[in-house]
């Protein structure tokens, strides 16, 4: 694919340990049409003027604080930023009898995303992904809203 193509650059804090380049391999699997871009010593600002350069819509940045891991999304169209709290983390090598990916279009499912903040939430994840899901492949992803925390 080229460029043009990517919707979205998932990187790093600069001191985010290689040993968890499993957890970017999975979102690079969640999040069609997404790159990695090595973060190396860029600035955060750098790295947003070049994804506005070439037209790339979000920015997601997993910082590693201890033994806590945060998924900033930051929308390059609108500017927001939302911050994300990930608890609890099961990669797809250790699902038991999971079935093989395909390259499908995911069909969202969104429970319970109800007032301003859910709606501004659900708008946000919406972005990470195409419109149009694939029926055929059916693949889907379910996310669940309950007192400001995110089932994904």
């Amino acid at each position: 694919m080229k460029n043009l193509f990517f919707k979205t650059i998932i990187t790093t804090s600069i001191s985010f340990e290689k040993k968890n380049l499993t957890i970017i391999k999975d979102f690079l699997r969640i999040f069609p049409y997404s790159k990695f871009f090595k973060r190396k010593n860029y600035k955060i600002r750098q790295i947003i003027s070049y994804c506005k350069i070439k037209k790339i819509e979000n920015l997601i940045v997993l910082v590693k604080k201890g033994f806590q891991i945060f998924l900033w999304q930051i929308d390059l169209k609108s500017g927001f930023i939302n911050a994300y709290k990930i608890v609890s983390l099961i990669l797809s090598r250790n699902i038991d009898k999971s079935g093989k990916e395909t390259n499908h279009n995911p069909e969202l499912i969104f429970r319970n995303f109800k007032g301003k903040l859910g709606l501004t939430i659900s708008t946000m994840i919406r972005k990470l992904f195409p419109g149009n899901p694939n029926f055929k492949g059916r693949q889907v992803i379910t996310f669940y809203f309950r007192k400001k925390i995110d089932f994904f």
